[in-house]
Formats: C-alpha cells, structure tokens, sequence
C-alpha cells in the first residue's frame, strides 16, 4: 500500500520543489505531489474552518523562503504499518513550528497530541516486516518557497516573501532610477542580491540607504555596458560598409585572374595538391594586403582607427565613471566627457598603429578562408565566374569577422584607455571586476578575485575576445570637474 488516506483531514505543510520531489519518490510509495512536510496536523477538516487555516498560512509567509536539510532516512515503527521517512534537519523549520502553533493557538485551534514532533517527509508506508525499498540517502540542501494550507482535498500555497522585500525592491528601483542605466539581465540579478541581504539586515538602520546606492551602482554599470555596446555596434557598421566597398565584383576578379596555378589543380595528383593549396594561401594573403593599393582601403583604415579611437574615450569615461560613483558624486555628463576624451584624442598617432594592427589580423583572417575556397573551386573545376561569385561568398560571410575584429580591438582600447587614465592620476592599485553576465569566464573570476592588483602587475585585459571586464580605481574627481553638472 503506497499511503493512507487522510483526504478528510487539515493541516499546514510544505511541500518540496516538484523536481526534487520527483527525485525523492520511490516505486510503490507516495506520488511526488503528495510529498511534504507537515508543520502541524490539526485534525478533522469539518471541526476546523479552512478560511482560518488559510489566514494563518498567510500571515506565517512573511519571512524568507525556508531553508532546510534532508538528512537521512528513518523508520517510524508501532502503528499498523511502518513509516519510512526522510529527517528534515532545519532550525528555521523549528521556528516556523512554534509560530504556527501561536498562531493555531490565538484562533482557538488545538492541534493533536498524540505525537511529539520529528520534522520528517514520509516516503512511503510498508509492512512491518517487509524490508524497506531504500536504505540510505544522501543529506541534500532543499529550500521551501511556499507554505501550504491543506483543508480535506483542497491545498492552498502561499509564497514565503519577507516583509522588508518590496521595501527593499523599491529602494533599488530608486537608486537604479537615479543611475539612469537600462534594465538589463544583470541588473536583476543585482536587485535579487540586495533584496535577499536587506532582509537578513532588517535591524541595520541604515540597510535600505545602502541598497539605493547598490541599486544606482549596478544602474551605472548597465549604463557603462550599454553605452560600450552600442559604440561597437554604430563602429562594426561602419567598418562593415568599408569592407565591402573595398571588395567588388572588379576586385575578386582581379584576383582570380591572377591565379597562374588554377588551371593545374584539376590534373594534379594530391602531393602536387597540397602544395597548390599552400600557393593559394599565399596567394590569397598577398591580394588581400594588395588591397592598400586601392582607393578603398584609406577609408577602411580610417573606420578602424576611429573604432579604437572610440573605444578608448568610452574607457577613458568609465574609468572616472567608476571613479564617481565610488565617491558617491553624481552628476556625469557621459556624452560631454565623451566627446572631450574622443578629440583629446584625435591627433594621437599611436591610433594609426593600431589599426595598422588590427587590419593586419583582419586581411589574415579572411586570408585564410579566401585561399581555401580558391583552392576549393579550382580543385572542383569551377569557371572564372563560379570562382568569382564563391570568392564574393566568403568575403562576406567573413564581416562576421570583421565585426569579432572590432569588437576586440574596441574592447582593447576602451580598457587602454582607462588604465592610461589611471596611469595619468598616479593610480597605485587597480581593481578588476567582471560584467557579471553569462559570458564571464574562470579567467575573468580569478582576475577579479585576486582585487586589488598593483599598478603594473594587473592582468592585461581583455582576457579574451568578447571579454567584459572592467578596471577600477579611485582618482580625483577635480581633475574632471567640467564632465559633471
């Protein structure tokens, strides 16, 4: 027999999370709906009004969500069958007990007494001499996020939720407000953090000042990956339209034209292949740097220097961002000191070296798939003309290089720019600390746990292509004073 029937009874219980009590059913036992814990069994349903159970659950859910521990199995013996259960080991639990009964108690409700209390969620019911279906478990963490009034067939749940939590809630939404940053995934995930630590600091005069301030900090940081992502999103447009300006139809057919070897590939034995294969890379590599020869690419050049240009003034504006709200100063114009930071900038020549650099790695990129797809093609026989429309293919499906190039070279730039500005302010230590998103890596928690670094020992960030991470640090505000009203 799997259970007894109480259908006729009441009481007040939690019940486990669905996927964990289907973890926990065993065959032949109790179904995973009717796992749960009993906080207190108060007899017959008729002698007992469910409105009034039901009005004590709800003010016992006024607290955080119950934390507790399985902990091991037991088997109740001395009834008409055995019961074997699982331990709930829980001080919360032990509180939440003694408050249920008051408040049972307060409403002229007395519960049975026929037992003492052994915090437990029974699995199934056996005979007294049949061997039980699970000799051991092991201890398991379990939160209850509601608590249930159970009055005959009908259950009730009510979700625990902490009196100080919509205060706090709201204290967030205000600082975050004030920030003026988007509402982003990490945001929420931010306010989450706060809430649960205001209302385990509910004694704390000063914890929901403090949770305005996390709540206008982790605004600003939405705001400072807002502002770098749209920046690289308005600068990959740009260089994309460059790119493919310098790469018409004339172009490719230049090149191809040019392959001496293209006619061999078809007769040639696969060593001879291989070879010619490594001729078309070379070849590939040599047309693309060509490409300098054209009109084109002094436009394609600039994109890229402007980019980097771009993505150093946004560091350069986050640094004192950063800086500001440590300092708890409010007020930064982000357009204004953009724009000074971008023209104090502008005849830094360093930046044409970079983007020498970085276009470099560009045509090597697109090297490497042009030569294969050349090679490719010869090696299938194609016409100038396929061979032309196959080249135009994988020139552009590679902006999508084109666009991982940018956005590591602005991400490059942006966190030079800030360490350089710290490095102007005489910053002697140096924070690290990670977008706190789905793309933060082992590398980058390391980085942002060995905080704070000394100036010059810091990893040199990005850590990766499509790195997030930021440097922090205090500087003086003074120096800044015209970025902010």
């Amino acid at each position: 027999m799997a259970s007894l029937d109480y259908s006729d009874g009441c009481m007040i219980a939690l019940y486990p999370p669905p996927e964990l009590a289907e973890k926990l059913a065993i065959e032949g036992g109790l179904t995973a709906e009717e796992l749960h814990v009993t906080v207190a069994y108060c007899g017959d349903a008729a002698d007992i009004d469910g409105d009034t159970l039901r009005a004590v659950v709800a003010e016992l859910t006024a607290r955080r969500p119950l934390a507790a521990q399985l902990a091991g199995l037991a088997r109740f013996t001395g009834g008409g069958k055995d019961v074997l259960v699982v331990l709930v080991d829980s001080a919360d639990l032990e509180d939440l007990r003694r408050d249920t009964l008051d408040a049972l108690y307060e409403r002229g409700i007395q519960i049975p007494r026929d037992h003492g209390f052994t915090a437990h969620l029974t699995l199934s019911h056996v005979e007294p001499d049949e061997e039980a279906p699970l000799d051991r478990l092991d201890a398991l963490p379990i939160e209850f996020t509601a608590l249930s009034a159970v009055h005959g067939t009908d259950r009730t749940d009510r979700a625990f939720a902490h009196p100080m939590e919509p205060v706090a809630r709201e204290a967030f939404a205000t600082g975050w407000a004030l920030s003026g940053g988007p509402m982003t995934a990490r945001v929420r995930l931010a306010c989450e953090t706060a809430v649960r630590i205001a209302t385990e600091a509910t004694d704390d005069p000063d914890i929901l000042k403090a949770t305005i301030d996390l709540g206008r900090l982790e605004g600003m940081w939405a705001l400072l990956f807002q502002r770098r992502e749209d920046q690289q999103a308005a600068h990959t447009r740009l260089v994309t339209a460059a790119w493919r300006a310098l790469l018409g139809r004339d172009a490719v057919a230049v090149m191809v034209d040019s392959l001496r070897w293209r006619a061999r590939m078809t007769e040639a034995r696969d060593p001879e292949r291989n070879s010619i294969r490594t001729e078309a890379l070379a070849a590939a590599k040599a047309m693309l740097h060509a490409l300098a020869d054209l009109a084109g690419f002094s436009a394609l050049r600039v994109a890229i220097r402007n980019a980097i240009a771009a993505g150093r003034a946004e560091g350069m504006v986050n640094a004192v961002a950063i800086a500001a709200e440590r300092a708890n100063t409010i007020g930064l114009d982000w357009n204004l000191a953009f724009k000074d930071a971008y023209q104090a900038l502008e005849r830094l020549d360093e930046l044409w070296a970079d983007a020498g650099g970085w276009l470099g790695r560009t045509l090597d990129g697109a090297a490497a798939d042009l030569g294969r797809v050349l090679a490719d093609s010869a090696e299938a026989g194609l016409s100038r003309e396929e061979m032309i429309d196959a080249a135009l293919d994988v020139l552009t499906a590679d902006e999508g290089a084109v666009a991982f190039t940018v956005d590591w070279a602005m991400t490059t730039a942006a966190d030079e720019g800030a360490l350089s500005l710290y490095q102007s302010e005489g910053v002697l230590q140096i924070d690290i600390i990670t977008a706190g998103d789905g793309r933060v890596c082992p590398a980058c928690i390391d980085a942002e746990t060995g905080s704070p670094w000394r100036m010059g020992d810091q990893p040199r960030m990005p850590l990766h292509p499509s790195c997030r991470c930021c440097y922090a640090a205090d500087v003086s505000l003074a120096h800044f004073a015209a970025w902010f009203v």
